[in-house]
């Protein structure tokens, strides 16, 4: 059941966000299907218990065309990140528990919950488990990875 919610969540969310903004790719690229293997790199952060990484699993590299983009996302033991805006995120958890704090109020998430966050809304990633939390985080409207890159984050080309 979870892997069918979250695959019509992701199809779901691509083609929305396809029909809204038109065409933002280059037919050149959709010729042969030589798509690139994703997982081409991650971004890491420190945190109290360990580093945490966020992997990057389809991105505009990876595509070669704007829009969608996936990642992996480990949150270590008592890790509890800052106020921070997206236009539109989408989180699944996959493993432990993650406070899902929008503008305020906690929404605590388990495995094959989803959170949201909206362009108007501030977040804050805290992990309640002790073993850390494995979320999938989609982005669909794109240009987090490019986001990352520039955010003084370390980066690990894989």
């Amino acid at each position: 059941m979870r892997i069918s919610v979250l695959s019509t969540i992701i199809l779901s969310s691509v083609f929305l966000v396809a029909c809204e903004r038109g065409p933002v790719h280059d037919p050149a690229a959709y010729e042969t299907y030589e798509i690139v293997p994703t997982a081409r790199r991650q971004f890491e952060f420190d945190a109290e218990n360990g580093p945490g990484v966020i992997r990057m699993l389809v991105e505009e590299a990876s595509l070669g065309s704007k829009g969608t983009e996936i990642a992996e996302v480990w949150f270590p033991p008592g890790y509890h990140g800052s106020p921070h805006p997206h236009e539109l995120e989408i989180i699944y958890v996959l493993e432990g528990e993650l406070d899902h704090i929008v503008n305020g109020e906690s929404h605590v998430l388990t495995p094959g919950m989803i959170g949201v966050v909206r362009t108007r809304d501030r977040v804050v990633h805290k992990t309640n488990s002790e073993e850390g939390v494995r979320v999938l985080i989609m982005w669909p409207l794109g240009n987090e990875a490019e986001r990352l890159a520039n955010s003084g984050m370390r980066v690990v080309d894989l």
